[in-house]
C-alpha cells in the first residue's frame, strides 16, 4: 500500500500545482475573506477527485529533477491562465463600476476592496458583489472546475503548450473587457453627458445662477435614482456577460 502511494505522488503532486494555481487565481476562490488553509484543503480536495482521471491517462512522469520541476511550472502557467481566463469578467465588472463613479461624481468616495484587495469605489465594489452572486446562481464555480477538466485533454501532463495563440485569446478577453464595462455603464454615461449639457445651456443663458454649485449634488442624485431604475436590466446585461464569458473561457482551454 506505502509502495503504491509514493508510486502515484510525483502525479499527484502535478495535478494539485494545476488545480491549486487555477483556484488561487479564480475569482470564487481567490477573495481575500477565504483563509488560506480552506483554498489549500480545497485544492487538495478537488485535486483528489480529478486524480482518477488522470491516472488513468497513464502519464509517464519524468526522471529527471529538471524535468519535473519545468512541468511544476508549466501547470502553475496552465492553471494562471484557466483562473485569470474567469477573472477578467470581474475586471470588466470594476471598470464599469469606475466609470460609472466618474461620472456620477464618487470617484474620490474609494474605499478597501474586502472581495480582492485594493481600494475600490463602493459602486465598483457592488457591481464585484453582484456579479458574484450571479456567478454562483448560474454555477460558474461548476464551469471553471469543468475548464480545468477540459485542460487535461487539451494540454496533457506530458506536453507542453503553445503560449502564443493563448496570449492572443487572452487578449481577445481584454478587448472583451472594456466592451463589457462600456456595456454596463453606458445608460448612465449618455444620462450624465446628457446632464452636463443641460447645464452648460443654463450657465450660459443665466451667468448669475450659481451652477456649479447644483450640478454636482445633483449629478450624485440623478445618477443613484438611474442606478436604481437601471438595475435589474444591469443584473440581465451582467447574466448575458456572464454567460459569454463561459464561451470564451472554454474557447480559451480548448484553443491552449
Amino acid at each position: 500500500m506505502l509502495i503504491n502511494v509514493i508510486n502515484v505522488l510525483p502525479l499527484f503532486t502535478i495535478v494539485l500545482f494545476r488545480t491549486a494555481s487555477m483556484l488561487f487565481f479564480s475569482p470564487l476562490f481567490k477573495l481575500l475573506s477565504v483563509p488560506v488553509m480552506v483554498k489549500i484543503s480545497l485544492a487538495v480536495v478537488v485535486s483528489l477527485v480529478l486524480f482518477p482521471v488522470v491516472n488513468s491517462a497513464s502519464y509517464m512522469i519524468p526522471e529527471s529533477i529538471i524535468a519535473f520541476v519545468l512541468i511544476i511550472f508549466k501547470e502553475i502557467a496552465i492553471g494562471f491562465v484557466v483562473g485569470y481566463g474567469a477573472t477578467l469578467m470581474f475586471g470588466a465588472f470594476v471598470v464599469a463600476g469606475d466609470l460609472i463613479s466618474s461620472e456620477i461624481g464618487l470617484q474620490m468616495a474609494e474605499m478597501s476592496d474586502p472581495l480582492f484587495g485594493g481600494e475600490v469605489n463602493p459602486v465598483s465594489q457592488l457591481i464585484q458583489m453582484l456579479g458574484l452572486l450571479l456567478l454562483l446562481s448560474i454555477n460558474g464555480h461548476h464551469w471553471i472546475i469543468n475548464s480545468l477538466v477540459l485542460s487535461y485533454k487539451t494540454v496533457p501532463i506530458s506536453e507542453f503548450f503553445w503560449s502564443g495563440a493563448t496570449m492572443g485569446k487572452l487578449m481577445h478577453l481584454f478587448e472583451g473587457l472594456f466592451v463589457s464595462a462600456i456595456k454596463l455603464a453606458a445608460p448612465i454615461m449618455i444620462i450624465m453627458s446628457l446632464i452636463v449639457v443641460v447645464t452648460g445651456i443654463i450657465s450660459r443663458a443665466t451667468p448669475e445662477i450659481g451652477i456649479l454649485m447644483v450640478v454636482f449634488p445633483l449629478k450624485i442624485l440623478v445618477g443613484f435614482l438611474i442606478l436604481a431604475v437601471t438595475f435589474p436590466f444591469m443584473v440581465r446585461t451582467m447574466e448575458y456577460l456572464l454567460n459569454i464569458l463561459r464561451k470564451d473561457l472554454f474557447g480559451l482551454v480548448g484553443g491552449m
